[in-house]
């Protein structure tokens, strides 16, 4: 078998990154030939921390004071803008909210009304259903046979 044919009965089929764990690390060492030797990080890393050691400690806090300043206004900007968008949905949602209880409540008297009162069941009843009383003359208005729906005038006697 070769290195990297595995095979699942004997090995768990799970081995092939370690098998590949070593070209990807050659790689790596080729892509990057200075860091990969050990003297070389051994060197920088030292190097930068003198290079740090250079800036004074004030002009460090300065920095991160700056940044946490930065990031502080970005959030509270962003807050008020979220504050006043939704301040203005609260606003428009009530104003409807409103306008829906005036319109239910107009529609509930009426409601009582035509429920309550004779004439206005009378009128709903000969506007909407066509009914007449037991005591009108009905008289259509134009043939029967030009249209299907003959329009009826009522007179109360």
């Amino acid at each position: 078998m070769n290195e990297m044919e595995v095979n699942p009965l004997t090995t768990g089929a799970h081995i092939y990154w370690l098998s590949n764990r070593q070209t990807n690390q050659f790689a790596v060492a080729k892509a990057l030939p200075k860091l990969s030797q050990p003297s070389a990080i051994g060197v920088a890393i030292p190097a930068t921390i003198q290079r740090l050691a250079l800036v004074p400690f004030r002009v460090v806090l300065g920095m991160i004071l700056l940044a946490a300043l930065g990031i502080c206004s970005t959030v509270i900007h962003r807050s008020r803008t979220q504050l006043k968008a939704s301040a203005l949905q609260y606003q428009r949602i009530s104003s409807e909210i409103d306008s829906m209880r005036r319109s239910n409540t107009s529609l509930a008297v009426d409601i009582g009304r035509i429920a309550s009162d004779p004439t206005v069941i009378e009128s709903s009843a000969r506007a909407r259903l066509g009914m007449v009383r037991a005591n009108d003359i009905v008289v259509p208005i134009g043939s029967l046979e030009s249209s299907s729906r003959s329009e009826l005038v009522s007179f109360v006697r």
